[in-house]
């Protein structure tokens, strides 16, 4: 199959991307006539138009708007792909988008370790609950959250724990425990409002979810986990998040009633971020990192 010519192709982006043929001869250093005349071979070579022409703006046709979804993220991946196979003038950078709650709960402790064996390479994290789009923002690698299953990238789990009730021993002293379900729910829920973790341990341990509806709500897991320390009510957190603050004794686990946590933790990247030598030793770094009951299950 004939492909058409690249300089076409590069004109047709930019041009469909900025909607002027301006800013995409400004953009490509050539001249306006230059772009108008690659995209006019462009559509003689496809047999369609691309673009309606208009004397105040250039818009898309519906073929040109499927045609640029569809070109756009080869341009994107070529200039990754370039960009990683350069040697870096400063200090190697890796770039990491996650939740603060895995950042803060999970990463952090364990960057240290990172650093001592890489001194050379920068970790730089960006927290957000917004799904990045890695190629167009210029992201290496990014953790999300989910059953897995994202096309055209790279996903490996890195927690599939489960969840257990925990509380500041305060908050249920002088007892250290409780004898079942229905007693946990004498006290305020903390609940992370992207998430309804309460209704599934109720519908598991044979409670009515609805039970599970009352108490204050948090942006995310960072605030039930430091209003769980305050003592203001019952959380239900992944184990491997406060592993540390039960062996302190700074949360307990009240009742032996864990759950399953339907969705796990993935680090996700696209191939091209492995052209990078410091991708390479992070991406290998981190899955060390993983539990050894999840690497059997890796990919």
């Amino acid at each position: 199959m004939k492909l058409p010519p690249l300089n076409a192709l590069r004109c047709f982006e930019a041009a469909a991307r900025l909607l002027s043929l301006k800013q995409a001869a400004s953009e490509l250093c050539v001249t306006a006539s230059a772009v108008s005349q690659q995209i006019a071979r462009l559509e003689e070579a496809l047999n369609t138009p691309l673009f309606i022409r208009t004397p105040r703006q250039l818009q898309l046709t519906e073929v040109g708007e499927i045609y640029l979804r569809a070109v756009q993220p080869a341009f994107l991946q070529i200039a990754a792909a370039t960009q990683r196979l350069q040697v870096p003038a400063g200090p190697e950078k890796v770039t990491l988008s996650c939740t603060s709650g895995f950042a803060i709960q999970w990463l952090l402790p364990r960057l240290a370790d990172f650093e001592r064996r890489y001194p050379k390479i920068e970790i730089q994290i960006g927290t957000t609950n917004r799904r990045v789009d890695l190629l167009s923002e210029g992201i290496d690698f990014a953790v999300r959250h989910g059953v897995g299953g994202w096309p055209e990238l790279q996903a490996y789990r890195l927690l599939d724990d489960d969840l257990i009730p925990v509380c500041s021993p305060q908050l249920i002293a002088p007892r250290r425990s409780l004898a079942g379900a229905g007693d946990l729910l004498q006290y305020p829920l903390l609940h992370d409002e992207h998430r309804e973790d309460w209704a599934l341990w109720c519908e598991a341990v044979g409670l009515e979810p609805d039970r599970a509806r009352r108490g204050p709500v948090f942006t995310d897991s960072n605030g039930v986990t430091e209003a769980a320390f305050a003592g203001m009510g019952m959380a239900l957190l992944r184990r491997s998040f406060i592993a540390s603050a039960l062996t302190q004794g700074r949360l307990v686990n009240p009742l032996a009633q864990p759950i399953a946590c339907p969705l796990a933790y993935h680090l996700v990247y696209h191939e091209t971020a492995l052209l990078a030598p410091a991708n390479r030793c992070f991406r290998d770094w981190l899955l060390g990192q993983r539990p050894a009951v999840v690497e059997e299950g890796a990919q």
